[in-house]
């Protein structure tokens, strides 16, 4: 029943994801790119499983910050809404497959000064990532430890080059990057069972980026800054209900274009997510995760995020 669930709901995200057209609309934004290597939530997965994670991810960007200093302007704000369908199947009983695609809509409001508010509107399939993952430690009940290293890469699914009234929109409000990147994951857990219901965890990620050529010639790419992230936190466990919190790391170098870097991009910052993961049925639980800025020390003056949401089903499938 719960496999034919799956099924359906996997038959579902995909038609949305590869369906969705590429748009650009008047009257309504593009921003903040699709969510991707920090998107990533499974861990290893047992030899001959599935492990399934459905997220939709809002990120309201408000704040105006210079450096570590918020401005008082509300000239500008940003929305972006990403779907995020992870699938990972366990090869063998130390190596698993990883394959994370996404669809995004993204929506931006500029008021210039005695003018009146202009907005756009993006929306279409974003980019892809897919990754190998290598438990060096299996999970193991006894132990209740686990390592897992991963590489992959992203795949530029996603529309690079759409335009509006034959202006080229600018590279962050594309649905996609246009470029492939590299990419290198670890997980590390340690659970305290039968001592606590509790599980340390750490995951580290890093991108390196590759550079968007459609723009032009060779001397015009687009490259987006290098991207390092790690995630510390730890969950309490009770029959029904797991609540967790997760402190973000995150740094962006600043972006180039020709080889030359962009004002006003990358930069420092740490964030707290606290959450609440519901089991619902068997093999099948649902989490809510709040997005909350505690620093922030970026490059310029930049939009950045206000505070996010992402509500999350996960599914385990079992041979």
């Amino acid at each position: 029943m719960y496999a034919k669930l799956i099924a359906i709901a996997t038959g579902i995200a995909l038609s949305i994801i590869l369906i969705l057209p590429n748009r650009v609309v008047g009257q309504a934004c593009c921003s903040a790119g699709t969510p991707l290597v920090g998107s990533l939530e499974l861990p290893a997965t047992p030899h001959g499983s599935w492990q399934f994670a459905l997220s939709y991810d809002l990120n309201v960007l408000n704040d105006v910050v210079a450096g570590t200093r918020r401005l008082a302007d509300g000239s500008r704000r940003r929305t972006t809404h990403a779907l995020l369908w992870e699938t990972s199947y366990g090869v063998t009983s130390t190596l698993s497959v990883t394959l994370l695609a996404t669809a995004v809509q993204q929506e931006r409001v500029s008021t210039a000064a005695s003018a009146e508010a202009s907005a756009l509107r993006t929306r279409g399939v974003g980019d892809a990532v897919l990754l190998l993952k290598y438990a060096l430690v299996p999970l193991t009940f006894p132990a209740q430890e686990e390592i897992t290293l991963g590489a992959g890469g992203k795949i530029p699914l996603g529309a690079s080059t759409l335009s509006l009234e034959g202006v080229l929109l600018p590279a962050d409000m594309q649905p996609g990057t246009g470029a492939w990147d590299g990419i290198l994951w670890a997980y590390v857990s340690q659970g305290f069972l039968p001592q606590a219901p509790l599980t340390i965890f750490l995951t580290a990620s890093h991108r390196f980026t590759g550079t968007n050529y459609r723009y032009g010639s060779q001397q015009r790419g687009y490259k987006f800054g290098n991207e390092t992230l790690v995630n510390a936190g730890g969950g309490y466990r009770t029959d029904e209900v797991d609540v967790s919190i997760i402190l973000r790391f995150r740094h962006v170098r600043a972006d180039r274009f020709g080889g030359f870097e962009i004002p006003n991009t990358g930069g420092w910052w740490l964030s707290a997510q606290p959450g609440v993961n519901i089991r619902t049925l068997e093999n099948l639980s649902t989490r809510v995760a709040l997005h909350v800025p505690l620093y922030r020390n970026l490059n310029g003056i930049q939009l950045t995020t206000t505070y996010g949401v992402t509500i999350s089903l996960f599914y385990v499938l079992q041979r």
